[in-house]
């Protein structure tokens, strides 16, 4: 079922331009953090990207009463590098600031390619994301952007009175073991490629820096969540990588746990136990579309509460590093994109309205 959800990083380009409308002019591994520390508890939220400094301020207000300690955010590849060897991060500079002014980090996702690096066929069908022609190219813009986001990185040196949150973690890619998202065939091969070149120019600039694999779903469109983590660790992952990332949805908590029961002994069984996991999307939604993922009202608040509970006793044997909730509002439909579950999963409703599904995170997020 996960395997045929519109990908939010896919289409991030329709999506924002939708958000625009909506909301812009409106207000290696080291030691297990604690739970409630920075970068622990994450949230995805377009909108706010996409907002305006006033709206960008009032959300951030409201995810720092929170708990919330950091964001995931898209870094689309193809918006920085508009011409060969040229880095444009000013569209995130807003975000950063904001978010570092109320001690928010930012996880960037590094994702699609711009055309002049992409294996996408001239003729090809658009809504299928293709993977760059040499895993290696990658290398250039990691190292491009830590050099401007991280620590002494060109963005702090240059805008001093912005309270200093350098970007430390960094995650590469996501769902490649899905076909459509790596098309025409998932090839942890080729992943782990792009993940240890990325890897390592990060490491040239940040040796501190946690580096993320893309975060993988349970799916049977493309190769299966546990057998492509191992085909990764058999193709060189482990020391390429600090944390190992899921997206761990399931109808129920329980079943979150259980996903990530089994990719922790996967990664134990394969030579990398120092490897940390991060739940780098979780959630459910409260209307919408029949799905196993729709919970109704209460129930997504009582999924949440119960998940971040969960999060918080098994993070010392899971070596859980930091979970991202999908997401913080609900998103209007775009273009090409029917009504489904995956619209309806925020803690707050599209006109704003906070759901209490917020209560219930805060809640647990306090509990930890």
């Amino acid at each position: 079922m996960l395997a045929r959800r519109p990908h939010p990083l896919a289409l991030l380009a329709a999506l924002a331009l939708v958000l625009a409308v909506a909301f812009g002019t409106a207000t290696g591994a080291s030691a297990t953090p604690p739970p409630a520390a920075p970068g622990f508890v994450g949230i995805t939220s377009q909108d706010t990207f996409v907002g305006d400094s006033a709206y960008q301020d009032a959300q951030l207000s409201m995810m720092k009463a929170a708990g919330i300690t950091i964001i995931r955010q898209v870094f689309d590849w193809a918006t920085i590098e508009t011409s060969p060897g040229v880095y444009d991060f000013s569209p995130y500079n807003q975000l950063v600031t904001n978010a570092a002014a109320y001690g928010i980090q930012i996880m960037p996702v590094f994702y699609d390619e711009p055309a002049f690096l992409s294996s996408r066929p001239k003729k090809a069908h658009n809504i299928f994301n293709y993977p760059p022609k040499k895993m290696g190219t990658i290398a250039a813009l990691a190292q491009a952007a830590v050099s401007y986001y991280g620590p002494n990185g060109t963005f702090w040196q240059d805008n001093p009175t912005v309270p200093a949150e350098p970007i430390r973690i960094w995650q590469i890619w996501d769902e490649p073991n899905l076909n459509f998202f790596w098309y025409p065939h998932a090839s942890a091969k080729n992943y782990v490629k792009m993940l240890c070149a990325a890897s390592k120019a990060i490491h040239s600039v940040d040796k501190g820096a946690e580096v993320v694999s893309a975060g993988m779903p349970l799916s049977t469109d493309g190769v299966n969540l546990y057998k492509f983590v191992r085909q990764m660790l058999g193709a060189g992952a482990g020391p390429c990588m600090n944390t190992l990332a899921v997206n761990a949805y399931s109808a129920k908590a329980s079943g979150v746990i259980k996903i990530l029961t089994k990719v922790r002994a996967v990664l134990n069984a394969g030579g990398a136990s120092a490897d940390g996991i991060r739940v780098s999307e979780v959630g459910w939604s409260d209307v919408g579309p029949k799905s196993a993922f729709r919970a109704g009202v209460t129930g997504q608040a009582s999924e949440i509460a119960s998940v971040i509970g969960d999060f918080g006793v098994a993070r010392s044997t899971l070596d859980l590093r930091g979970f991202v909730y999908f997401d913080w509002r609900d998103t209007p439909p775009y273009k090409g994109v029917k009504n489904f579950w995956g619209l309806h999963t925020g803690l707050l409703k599209l006109n704003g309205v906070v759901k209490p599904a917020l209560a219930a995170f805060t809640t647990a997020v306090d509990a930890l």
